[in-house]
């Protein structure tokens, strides 16, 4: 599973398709956006900056592979227009700036969609693209935490040594 969010996060709506093109998830244990894919930041601003109440309000768009990612009403943007992001960096905090109820269901929150181009119509299935489940009140974990080095499996033989008549069995542990 591939989220904005490291660690746990809750789906408040649902994809629908040109209904609405992506979902919508609130962090649970923290409120930092990250990069979903690897790639160029092709947006990173406004979508109205005469009405700040429209749209995706404040959001960032990272062009990946042939994609436009695109993470709206964020609350901060952390990145710049041209840079490039690596999976996992932090690029904004979630918010409900644009066009949000932020008292509602849908304060503050990330609006996670993937289109073929910047333009809206030309949404993909985020949740195939991510492996995000479509489910609306799911809480998932995304496992990534930053900082966490994953364990890694030491390697070991099992080695026997025959000395004056005498053997000696164990294990070697990789050091």
């Amino acid at each position: 599973m591939n989220s904005p969010y490291e660690g746990k996060f809750k789906i408040t709506q649902t994809f629908k398709g040109a209904a609405h093109d992506g979902l919508d998830l609130v962090g649970i244990d923290s409120k930092e956006i990250h990069a979903t894919a690897s790639g160029k930041i092709v947006f990173a601003g406004w979508e109205n900056a005469n009405n700040h109440n429209q749209g995706f309000g404040q959001y960032v768009v990272i062009l990946a592979n042939g994609k436009y990612y695109h993470f709206g009403h964020l609350s901060e943007i952390r990145v710049k227009l041209g840079q490039e992001v690596k999976i996992t960096d932090v690029i904004g905090i979630e918010g409900h700036t644009g066009y949000t109820e932020p008292s509602g269901p849908q304060g503050s929150h990330c609006h996670y969609c993937v289109r073929t181009s910047m333009s809206p119509g030309t949404f993909l299935d985020v949740c195939s693209i991510s492996g995000i489940p479509n489910i609306y009140g799911g809480i998932y974990d995304d496992g990534y935490r930053s900082g966490q080095k994953k364990e890694e499996k030491k390697k070991t033989m099992k080695v026997t040594v025959e000395y004056d008549d005498h053997k000696f069995s164990g294990l070697l542990e990789e050091i």
